[in-house]
């Protein structure tokens, strides 16, 4: 799926899954199985129930893990979703 196409096909406020498959300081990647040219990051500020402890020793969403939330924001120069796990 092309940038253009996820940004007709998804819309902030629509809820996503996807598997983690990249973990960076600031967040994580997921892929939600479309064959995507685009990123998605689900950034620490955004993820359920983080605590100072769970984030410095990891213990959050491992590789391969299935995460849930809701789309909050598209960057166009990044051609990337953001979405959050908190409502």
């Amino acid at each position: 799926m092309t940038w253009q196409e996820a940004k007709k096909e998804y819309v902030i406020g629509q809820k996503i899954e996807g598997k983690v498959i990249y973990k960076a300081p600031f967040g994580d990647f997921i892929d939600l199985g479309v064959n995507q040219e685009f990123t998605v990051l689900i950034q620490i500020v955004d993820i359920f129930n983080m605590t100072e402890d769970n984030y410095k020793n990891k213990n959050y969403h491992p590789l391969g893990s299935i995460v849930s939330g809701i789309i909050i924001g598209f960057r166009e120069h990044d051609k990337q979703i953001i979405f959050s796990q908190k409502t």
